[in-house]
């Protein structure tokens, strides 16, 4: 039985489980004539999904509470933070929740609540608790959650959501802050969020054939581009806020000022208060967050402790090949092209000249580190990722010929491009 204390809050957990069929073959269709049919599925070499009405959800999703999210009736005074996955979401939370609550810090953050899960059939006796991260309580994912969960929260609510505007809880008096992150990256950071959680059963996952269904509408919470052209005739609209991930890297504090000043009320007071403004920036900064771990996720969900992994810009240039990248970007143009988001991310997805970088696998060669890594690298055009190296062994004796080379063939642009949110120490900066 888990532990309670006066920051604990009893809430419950229901919902009817969808039928599973375990593995398809990829060359299945989760297409249903029935729309008002729902499974769980997992085709060969992808992360297992779910199918509810016709659309692509977690495997955790529940149909009533998915629907209900839909249908809901938001209050005046709701704001919603509406990003694709892996587009800032926990962060603008983050923000948010100091923004809107006085002396928020990490004292308060640890308050976790409880929640009972219980059985379908009475006697109605708790099968077991869990503690869960306040932040998933305070500021649920409405679609995960449903309608009737979010009637329990105080005003006013912050609710999260990827609903693309189509689906979204309409109100003219409530308040959308709508995040969004070039493809490239946002791609890279699934493909790894896909990996870590459990429900997902991605642990081996491989990268190539996350890139072939992030292309697809058979994703979770649906295609990258699909959600983003919803969006679009929106972003000037009185009631929403249109942030930019990278703009957020590059001046967090102005970031959060701008939505301090859309929120108004007590928000407002706080961004204009330096002292509150400069502990708020502080907080948020990724290498703060990423040193309470627990409070953005349960922790029993993740293979690794990790939910918030690197933040930045630039970290797909690790994983990308160059084919891949130039696919990406002719379906960017074929989606984006004579659309005010034509030339947003020119620079942020812009692939280097790959010469730049060739040496580096010569003079790696000769040092005891993941050789098979680089053997790899080197056949399918891909950069080499250092911070895949942190995990074996490099010999005292290479870390003078590591550093030397690290200063001689990675360009300071793309050195840096890893720390651009505020202090992510890749391995070239831990040797200085």
């Amino acid at each position: 039985m888990a532990p309670t204390s006066k920051h604990n809050r009893k809430l419950k957990i229901e919902g009817t489980d969808l039928p599973t069929a375990k593995h398809i073959p990829t060359s299945a269709s989760c297409s249903l004539q029935d729309r008002k049919s729902a499974f769980v599925f997992q085709l060969d070499g992808q992360p297992k999904q779910s199918c509810i009405d016709n659309e692509i959800w977690p495997p955790v999703f529940k149909p009533e509470f998915l629907r209900s999210a839909k249908s809901m009736t938001p209050r005046d005074n709701d704001i919603f933070v509406c990003t694709y996955p892996k587009c800032g979401t926990t962060w603008i939370q983050h923000i948010c929740s100091q923004l809107l609550t006085e002396n928020y810090g990490p004292q308060v953050g640890q308050g976790k609540h409880i929640i009972s899960f219980l059985p379908r059939l009475p006697p109605l006796e708790p099968l077991f608790n869990m503690l869960i991260p306040e932040l998933c309580i305070t500021s649920p994912m409405i679609e995960r959650m449903g309608a009737k969960f979010a009637d329990n929260l105080d005003t006013p609510r912050l609710l999260k959501t990827h609903f693309t505007w189509y689906n979204v809880p309409k109100n003219n008096s409530a308040k959308y802050i709508l995040a969004v992150r070039n493809p490239k990256d946002c791609l890279t950071s699934y493909f790894f969020h896909n990996r870590n959680f459990k429900i997902y059963n991605y642990e081996h996952g491989d990268f190539s054939a996350f890139f072939e269904l992030f292309l697809t509408k058979n994703i979770a919470f649906g295609n990258y581009f699909d959600y983003l052209l919803s969006w679009l005739p929106h972003i000037n609209d009185e009631n929403v806020l249109f942030l930019k991930y990278e703009d957020m890297c590059a001046d967090l504090q102005q970031a959060i000022v701008r939505i301090g000043e859309f929120l108004g009320g007590k928000a407002t007071k706080h961004v204009q208060d330096e002292a509150i403004l400069s502990q708020i920036v502080a907080n948020s900064t990724i290498k703060s967050m990423k040193k309470d771990q627990w409070r953005w996720f349960p922790e029993n969900n993740l293979r690794q402790n990790i939910f918030i992994r690197k933040g930045g810009s630039g970290d797909w240039k690790n994983y990308f090949t160059l084919d891949q990248s130039r696919r990406l970007d002719s379906m960017y143009q074929k989606y984006l092209s004579g659309t005010i988001a034509e030339h947003w991310w020119e620079e942020e997805m812009a692939w280097d000249n790959l010469e730049e970088d060739i040496g580096i696998e010569t003079d790696l060669s000769s040092i005891s580190i993941a050789n098979g890594c680089v053997n790899n690298s080197s056949a399918s055009s891909r950069r080499d990722s250092l911070e895949d190296f942190q995990g074996d062994s490099i010999e005292s004796t290479d870390l003078s010929l590591l550093k030397t080379t690290i200063q001689k063939y990675i360009p300071w642009r793309e050195r840096v491009s890893s720390q651009s949110s505020s202090g992510y120490n890749s391995l070239s900066s831990s040797l200085y």
